[in-house]
């Protein structure tokens, strides 16, 4: 507050001085301006940064998948939108699968880990994966999404069934948790969630991710409704759950 009044009296004092006098204090000004504004490119907002916490390939339901966890980083000072490069690479590092995602707000100083998937029945992998690369999307057509994850509460993780067939790997988890629509506009019949997984050394040892059936199709600000989640694949025993959503 301090500094903006000395500003504003700096820039007072200069007109006065420029309706009295020769150019020369007009230009002691407009040099005074354009210094502050190079300094201010000089200094651009710190970009987010990402990194790859977890990976698991999965050979079963007749195709190979890779599943992974992402943490994005943000260092500045207010939330940041951001869009997430994904690639699986084979041996020889050439590409064998690659998406696009873009992610809730990233808030300030803080981080998020994403949940992801390269290879399903659809868009199968084109090779054998041998390495997971992830990276801040550069692509204008994928720019991040403001969106804010909704609160939730009240969430119980039971164990699952692995005989039905739904799930191939050694252990399934279910879950049922409380969603708010605790931003300040309505959500409209979409969101997109996703669950994390681990272990009682806090590793992570599972997840998934996906939309709901459950959300209604207007959930106005301050509306909440019950979200269960079946058969959420693990690769060993989980003790904890990270559920998280936002509109799509």
């Amino acid at each position: 507050m301090r500094r903006s009044i000395s500003l504003a009296a700096a820039l007072t004092a200069g007109v006065l001085l420029t309706g009295c006098s020769s150019g020369t204090q007009h230009d002691a000004i407009s040099h005074d301006t354009a210094t502050a504004a190079v300094d201010s490119s000089s200094n651009p907002a710190p970009k987010a940064s990402v990194r790859l916490l977890w990976t698991h390939t999965d050979k079963g339901m007749g195709t190979t998948a890779v599943w992974y966890v992402a943490r994005v980083s943000n260092p500045g000072a207010s939330p940041a939108s951001v869009s997430l490069d994904a690639r699986a690479l084979d041996k020889s590092g050439t590409i064998i699968g690659s998406d696009t995602e873009t992610l809730p707000a990233v808030p300030a100083r803080g981080s998020f880990d994403y949940f992801g998937n390269l290879g399903d029945s659809v868009t199968q992998l084109t090779g054998t994966p041998a390495k997971v690369t992830v990276s801040p999307s550069d692509n204008a057509m994928y720019a991040g999404t403001s969106a804010t994850p909704l609160a939730t509460s009240e969430l119980k993780l039971s164990k699952g069934t692995t005989d039905d067939g739904i799930v191939d790997t050694p252990y399934s988890y279910n879950l049922t948790v409380k969603v708010t629509n605790s931003t300040k506009k309505a959500v409209n019949g979409y969101v997109i969630q996703q669950v994390i997984l681990y272990d009682k050394a806090g590793k992570i040892v599972g997840g998934d991710t996906g939309s709901s059936d459950n959300v209604p199709s207007t959930l106005a600000p301050g509306a909440s409704y019950r979200e269960q989640w079946a058969d959420i694949p693990a690769v060993r025993p989980a003790v904890r759950a990270v559920y998280t959503v936002w509109a799509g």
